[in-house]
């Protein structure tokens, strides 16, 4: 028998999943009976708080297993919960191959950039926010709170002030249209070459979300 969950503010997919015993969230992504939000929602890791999803009974996967014998198990990628982010200094350029600290609360890790300024880490399921450290620079992250820019309510005002802000826009979050986003809009603008208008029209929101990377 199937239920229904509404998203709420820093979930994505895998940990609606995981709070009904599921372990690969495609098994609920992926149903028909969730066509309309994957439609709405291409990424499965950035939904908005009051989307419903429809949750399938969960299929058990079973396998024999042999008791005093060594058996190596791999973790499918669908199962982990990862952070990816792209570095770069003031002026743009990747900060590549530099070592980072990551805080999960009292929890270190500590990494290193691919050539392209990448960090790719594994996070517990459970973080919801995290300090992150690079060539003495600080950023404190909220985990899982990026907002679509399409079919939503606010007409994607909070997604795109979060992505500017992720840009380096100077921006303090609102989730209102103010002067100073409009006034980042049109520094975006400039910058890719649109119609500078302050508004957050279709190819500004395509242009965003294709830079930003979701």
């Amino acid at each position: 028998m199937s239920t229904t969950h509404v998203i709420r503010r820093g979930e994505c997919m895998l940990l609606v999943a995981r709070r009904y015993g599921i372990l690969d969230y495609r098994q609920v992504y992926e149903h028909p009976a969730n066509a309309e939000l994957r439609r709405k929602r291409p990424n499965p890791s950035v939904l908005y708080p009051g989307d419903t999803v429809v949750i399938p009974e969960p299929r058990p996967s079973q396998m024999p297993l042999y008791t005093g014998l060594p058996r190596p198990f791999t973790l499918d990628a669908a199962s982990a919960r990862y952070l990816r982010v792209e570095l770069r200094d003031d002026v743009g350029a990747p900060l590549a191959s530099k070592p980072y600290l990551l805080l999960f609360g009292p929890r270190v890790v500590e990494g290193e950039t691919d050539g392209n300024g990448l960090l790719v880490q594994r996070v517990p399921l459970s973080a919801s926010r995290a300090e992150l450290e690079c060539e003495d620079q600080w950023w404190e992250l909220e985990l899982g709170a990026l907002r679509p820019m399409k079919d939503v309510p606010d007409d994607g005002v909070a997604g795109a002030e979060a992505r500017l802000i992720n840009l380096g826009y100077a921006l303090e979050p609102t989730g209102r249209m103010t002067l100073e986003l409009r006034s980042a809009l049109r520094a975006f603008q400039h910058r890719t070459g649109l119609a500078v208008t302050g508004r957050l029209d279709a190819e500004t929101s395509r242009q965003l979300e294709l830079l930003h990377g979701s």
